[in-house]
């Protein structure tokens, strides 16, 4: 007989700890709602701490410098938040992240998707405004003004073309995307994944209201991105195609209709 026991060693090593679609959507929304909250408290003391003048106080809202350091903060703390999740869970934050090894082909990937994006953005535009007219001439709150040139300018780029696809990626596509496959199949998450990141998109128009053109605009966006998430098991391909839209309307926004 054998003498090996080894069946009866109970396995001391510690188990990754798993959490459910329900904290996941409270991580994200924490990172909407209460990181942005956070940030404009922090910006507001700024001329007070500085002691500024009225004058210089009252331009402190619109400069670009102060927009710049809102999305750049505001982008820390979601994926900071995020990271320190990851390290409470014991878990790799690249791998709940997505961020496999970067390959060449995802380069590609970005430049068919952008394609296949604008492609399919158009025709359920078009359906849906076949039942719902949708208000097309809404703007939405972007923070800079489009006549900036020079460093605001670049600022605005920075603020807009790569901050928000970066943490956006990482949270949806990564981390909220994720947490869903692992109890849903692939089309129920991309599905739902999708509903969620436009609906959060439904409330950042310039002069209030609902932003449903934006909404189909962001669930168009979001189809593409989970399906390349799903298709290369990481988020570098959706980043580069995330990246090209946002370019794509910085372009249209502030160098074309600008001059």
């Amino acid at each position: 007989m054998s003498n090996d026991s080894s069946k009866d060693i109970p396995d001391l090593a510690p188990k990754p700890k798993t959490w459910s679609p329900v904290t996941a959507v409270l991580l994200v929304l924490a990172s909407f709602l209460v990181a942005p909250a956070i940030v404009q408290l922090v910006l507001m003391a700024v001329p007070s701490v500085l002691g500024w003048d009225a004058a210089r106080t009252d331009g402190w809202n619109d400069d670009p410098v102060s927009n710049f350091f809102y999305v750049l903060l505001v982008e820390v703390l979601t994926v900071g938040g995020l990271y320190l999740f990851t390290q409470f869970k014991k878990v790799s934050f690249r791998q709940v992240a997505a961020m496999g090894k970067f390959k060449p082909r995802d380069i590609g990937y970005a430049l068919l998707g952008i394609l296949i994006y604008f492609g399919i953005f158009t025709i359920l535009l078009t359906i849906v405004d076949q039942f719902v007219k949708l208000n097309t001439d809404q703007k939405q709150a972007l923070g800079f003004d489009q006549g900036i040139g020079g460093a605001g300018l670049a600022m605005a780029f920075v603020s807009l073309v790569i901050l928000p696809p970066i943490a956006e990626e990482i949270m949806f596509r990564g981390f909220f995307y994720g947490t869903l496959r692992k109890r849903l199949k692939a089309w129920p998450t991309i599905f739902i994944t999708s509903l969620f990141f436009a609906g959060l998109h439904l409330f950042g128009a310039a002069e209030g209201g609902l932003l449903w053109s934006a909404f189909v605009d962001v669930f168009a966006l979001s189809i593409v991105l989970c399906y390349l998430r799903e298709q290369n098991g990481s988020i570098w391909a959706s980043m580069g195609v995330h990246a090209l839209k946002n370019g794509f309307v910085f372009l249209n926004l502030f160098i074309i209709s600008a001059h």
